[in-house]
């Protein structure tokens, strides 16, 4: 069984690709992080997140948060690669 992912709100999600689809689906996607976040990709490099659902430059790993988790970054999720 798939451990579900809890954002600082409550709201529950049974992946990284379903916190994507929900900010994507309420045209947060874009929206530009209260703090930039540090990401240490699944690839072995860092880049800077900027946006509440982005990716990663050298291997486009899509990362993601919902708007009222976004000043916590331990809430940032990995989503796919090009998600």
């Amino acid at each position: 069984m798939q451990e579900m992912i809890y954002m600082k709100c409550g709201c529950e999600f049974k992946d990284g690709q379903a916190v994507a689809d929900k900010v994507r689906m309420k045209g947060f996607a874009d929206r530009e992080m209260p703090q930039p976040a540090t990401i240490n990709c699944s690839c072995g490099k860092s880049y800077t997140k900027t946006k509440l659902v982005d990716n990663c430059p050298n291997c486009q790993m899509t990362y993601a948060v919902t708007p009222c988790s976004a000043d916590d970054h331990k809430y940032i999720v990995p989503a796919g690669i090009n998600y």
